[in-house]
């Protein structure tokens, strides 16, 4: 087994789109959180200029997702995970980029004559999509860590209260990988397999749930990628609560095991697909 990890470490190690992948995930990932706060609020308080005209009430108002609470703790992990969730297509591309590839050079039909077997080379896989959910994770948790010291007063603040969101990223990014795994030994095209996952992903579950279902009922939040989606909830809400009349939210760990259960079937679908091919 370790051998088979040294083998796959070395691939990725060696190759600059892992390197130019992750790196694109980073930047994005800090862009997009060091800049959302100084996004203006909707119906927030005015602007200096307008101060005057203001009445009381909207000069208490916040102007700028900052200001409402975006870096605070414990917000900041339920803000900070749910943006970066729009980041995870990136490593399921990596990853497919790197199956696809396998399979278009023929490296897969060739570890298998010199020796390696059909499951060890599904466990390689398998390692490299553990690797990507990790270290996206890790990446998202860093980056969180950050904001929240820059912004926060850390003597009175609980840094890891509500980091329980963090989970529900790795298993929102463990799922779509698994997905894509899946995907990419039915194709075996990288191309065709991105297209058909975003395909699928915003537009053909939508329209299933809407046309089998109403949104809310129990067939509609139980299609494949709804579980995930529902793992960490949309902080906007939270953020435009000035009052703090809403509860605060938790991670869903029903929908939790559900996607768990979901990777775990493209998983066992993947090693099938691939144990039923021809080399």
């Amino acid at each position: 087994m370790m051998r088979l990890i040294a083998i796959e470490w070395y691939k990725l190690r060696t190759h600059r789109f892992f390197w130019w992948g992750m790196g694109l995930f980073l930047l994005l990932l800090s862009v997009l959180l060091w800049t959302f706060g100084k996004i203006p609020l909707p119906g927030g308080g005015p602007k200096a200029e307008d101060a005057a005209d203001a009445g009381m009430a909207m000069m208490l108002l916040p102007r700028t997702f900052e200001e409402a609470g975006f870096y605070r703790l414990p917000m900041i992990w339920q803000n900070a995970t749910f943006w970066a969730s729009f980041f995870k297509f990136i490593p399921a591309f990596l990853l497919l980029f790197f199956v696809s590839s396998e399979f278009e050079y023929r490296t897969y039909r060739q570890n298998i004559i010199d020796g390696l077997s059909v499951g060890q080379f599904f466990l390689s896989k398998v390692f490299t999509l553990v690797l990507f959910s990790v270290l996206s994770t890790i990446v998202v948790g860093i980056t969180v860590i950050g904001l929240a010291y820059a912004n926060n007063d850390m003597s009175e603040a609980n840094l890891w209260a509500e980091s329980e969101f963090l989970i529900g990223f790795f298993m929102e990014t463990f799922f779509i990988l698994c997905m894509a795994l899946f995907l990419g030994f039915l194709t075996k095209k990288s191309v065709i397999t991105i297209v058909i996952l975003i395909m699928y992903y915003y537009v053909v579950e939508q329209f299933l749930g809407y046309w089998l279902s109403e949104p809310g009922e129990a067939f509609f939040d139980y299609l494949p990628t709804r579980p995930s989606r529902s793992l960490v909830p949309e902080p906007i809400s939270r953020i435009l609560d000035f009052f703090g009349q809403r509860e605060a939210p938790t991670l869903n760990w029903h929908m939790w095991w559900v996607s768990l259960a979901y990777s775990l079937v493209f998983l066992f679908s993947s090693y099938f697909l691939i144990r039923k091919r021809d080399l």
